[in-house]
């Protein structure tokens, strides 16, 4: 295990999940907009420490391998609040947390067998959706709960927001989220099945 600043960053990443997660689905007042603020910060520091390792040569096997499962707990992380905020389904997020574990598996068995295990185009679209899904739904819920301003400025009532919340648009959104990770992990197994 190397510690450098990317992988510091990757860690820190991981701390702040249980952080954002009880702020979503048990805080009190502004709790939202705090899990809001985490998310964000969560989210730019999976650039930067790319960026960074990269910048100074300090990409390592394990921050390849550290990066992206930190993504996956935090993903996993918020369509769990989902689902039991009712936004999502239920089965939806239990394949998508299959297919996201399953190919962490997936790479270290390839890694121990001193293969390299390259994140697909198709996957890195996959990941960057369900970032700005889960933007999405967080950028309602903050909405919901900052009833003065959603009346005030946008003339919205919390009510209308849970309209958006239930629709089909947030159903179809994360059913094609649900389709590109059994697609993409797919792509991995049968591919990596061949080599």
């Amino acid at each position: 295990m190397k510690f450098n600043l990317p992988n510091i960053i990757s860690w820190l990443r991981v701390f702040i999940v249980p952080f954002f997660f009880y702020l979503l689905i048990w805080g009190g007042d502004g709790a939202v907009g705090i899990a809001c603020i985490l998310y964000f910060v969560a989210s730019a520091s999976d650039f930067f420490d790319g960026w960074l390792a990269r910048k100074y040569g300090e990409v390592s096997n394990f921050g390849k391998f550290l990066d992206p499962l930190a993504d996956k707990i935090l993903t996993t992380s918020a369509f769990t609040a989902f689902v039991i905020l009712d936004i999502v389904e239920l089965w939806m997020v239990l394949i998508i947390v299959i297919r996201d574990f399953g190919t962490t598996f997936l790479r270290i068995y390839m890694d121990n067998r001193g293969k390299i295990f390259k994140t697909s185009l198709a996957a890195k679209w996959k990941t960057t959706f369900q970032m700005f899904f889960i933007a999405f739904i967080l950028l309602l819920l903050l909405l919901k709960e900052s009833k003065a301003f959603t009346d005030a400025v946008l003339n919205t009532t919390s009510s209308e927001i849970d309209i958006i919340l239930s629709s089909g648009l947030i159903y179809f959104a994360m059913l094609l989220i649900t389709s590109m990770s059994v697609w993409t992990g797919a792509e991995y197994f049968f591919k990596k099945s061949k080599n």
